[in-house]
């Protein structure tokens, strides 16, 4: 799934090239991408800007099979069982089979779905940018409930225990329990593209806003132990490993920060926009940019490892599995790098 788990840590748990990557494989779309590869099995998928759903062999790049929406797919899709879920501009979320690409069901909202699902168990948790958050049967693809904000939902949501956690365009962020009641909101003061982060060993939540403040929350209470004016659009979403909150601002610089303290630990700069969101794989963080590179850089201290270019402007978060990192770049190429 987008960020790796259900608290979004973007920590892979693997690793990934430690010096300049060979291409395993690259396939070449008819549309660039937003939407993040994910990796499950022997599949790769990809949803791409001409509203299509992309299935490629985890081997060889060989394309499997492929599924068309309405419109162009931003939501980075999740796998559950045999089941792969993901919102389009279309205003539907879909469910395919996972191997066949086959059409399992459809839940229509509003407006354009540009979040990535969280599915725990039987249910898909997911915003829209109607301004409503959604709970809805995995099997049955049927509504248990919904939850109106005051503005687009495009943040992608993150759970512990029997909460979930999810920011606004209308500058709140929220929790809410499974059963779909408020717990409580945190008025941040703009809005919340990015997805947050939980540290569940501490009952901590990290997340950025549109106007560059990155909030530390305490889960319980709602309110902010810290926070950071970065004085850029905290667009892509935070990524934590161990006592580092790591996480990227519109204007190319890419922060580490003490979790517990807010602290700067180091800072590298991209020297290009940023909108995807850092991957963590083993000692290094992965993050591409918009002038076509993606970048290594060591965890401990910053530095530059290696770069790659894609040739084209990278929106798309890295993913990373069994020591194969996969990134999309906007001119439609899917790299397997290794």
């Amino acid at each position: 799934m987008f960020r790796s788990d259900l608290q979004r840590s973007g920590d892979f748990l693997t690793t990934g090239p430690t010096k300049k990557p060979e291409i395993l494989w690259r396939y070449h779309a008819e549309a660039g991408a937003s939407s993040s590869p994910i990796r499950s099995g022997d599949l790769v998928f990809s949803g791409r800007f001409d509203g299509l759903m992309l299935a490629l062999n985890n081997n060889t790049g060989k394309e499997e099979w492929r599924f068309t929406t309405q419109a162009g797919v931003f939501s980075t899709p999740s796998v559950a069982e045999e089941q792969l879920i993901f919102g389009s501009d279309d205003n539907n979320i879909y469910a395919l089979n996972k191997f066949t690409g086959s059409f399992l069901w459809a839940f229509e909202t509003q407006d354009k779905v540009f979040a990535s699902p969280l599915i725990v168990d039987d249910t898909v948790y997911i915003g829209s940018l109607d301004s409503y958050f959604y709970a809805i049967d995995r099997h049955s693809g049927h509504l248990r409930w919904r939850l109106k904000t005051q503005g687009h939902v495009d943040s992608s949501a993150a759970i512990k225990d029997d909460r979930l956690y999810f920011g606004s365009d209308d500058g709140s962020l929220y929790a809410v329990t499974t059963e779909g009641d408020v717990v409580w909101t945190l008025d941040t003061g703009a809005a919340i593209d990015a997805s947050p982060v939980i540290s569940a060993d501490d009952n901590m939540l990290y997340v950025g806003n549109d106007a560059g403040v990155l909030f530390a929350v305490d889960l319980e209470t709602g309110q902010p132990v810290w926070t950071f004016e970065s004085g850029s659009r905290l667009f892509a979403s935070p990524a934590l490993k161990n006592q580092q909150i790591i996480f990227a601002a519109t204007d190319g610089r890419v922060f580490s920060m003490n979790k517990e303290s807010g602290e700067p630990f180091w800072q590298f700069d991209a020297q290009a926009v940023v909108l995807s969101s850092p991957a963590i794989a083993g000692e290094q963080v992965f993050i591409g940019s918009m002038d076509g590179y993606l970048h290594a850089v060591n965890i401990n201290n910053g530095e530059q490892t290696w770069r790659f270019d894609s040739g084209w402007a990278i929106f798309a978060s890295p993913f990373v599995d069994n020591g194969t990192l996969y990134i999309s770049s906007d001119d439609g190429d899917v790299f397997a790098l290794r």
